[in-house]
């Protein structure tokens, strides 16, 4: 039922293309990220107007999620000494990256956030949210957004 995207016709064919190899944890990784996205799209239909559906922005801020929630495990079991199950989550954020733009440098995401910051007039911390939702319309999916946000917090303080 997801209103499809280009982002999702490829999450599906890719879907296909892994049922045919076998390759089960690439099988297992995309039905999730299939679940998480009509999940996430019966969410909207149930908060919002139709047409503000599912589009690729909301499509690379899941997989950034998922990804995220990977990394958290790989640390954990790291921890816990359990390498073999901190390599499984590792490879599964892998491959959810390969749904994702290339991602900016920091040099990049730097030059990007001192740019928005100008644009905006941003002068102290008051001003981080208008320049952090400007980075999450045209950067989203394009970097680390927990470092996007961490180096407007240290511009901005200075």
């Amino acid at each position: 039922i997801l209103k499809s995207t280009m982002l999702i016709e490829q999450i599906k064919q890719d879907l296909v293309n892994h049922i045919k190899s076998g390759d089960k944890i690439k099988i297992s990784i995309t039905r999730l990220l299939i679940a998480a996205l009509k999940d996430k799209e019966i969410s909207l239909r149930n908060n919002q107007d139709s047409d503000e559906l599912i589009n690729d922005n909301i499509v690379m801020e899941i997989i950034n999620k998922m990804i995220k929630q990977r990394k958290i495990a790989a640390q954990t079991y790291e921890d816990a000494n359990r390498a073999d199950l901190a390599e499984k989550e590792l490879e599964e954020a892998e491959l959810l990256r390969h749904y994702l733009p290339s991602q900016l440098s920091e040099d990049q995401l730097n030059t990007k956030v001192e740019e928005i910051i100008k644009r905006v007039d941003a002068k102290s911390l008051r001003d981080m949210s208008k320049v952090m939702k400007i980075i999450k319309e045209h950067l989203s999916g394009k970097c680390d957004m927990q470092m996007a946000s961490n180096l407007v917090k240290s511009k901005l303080s200075e």
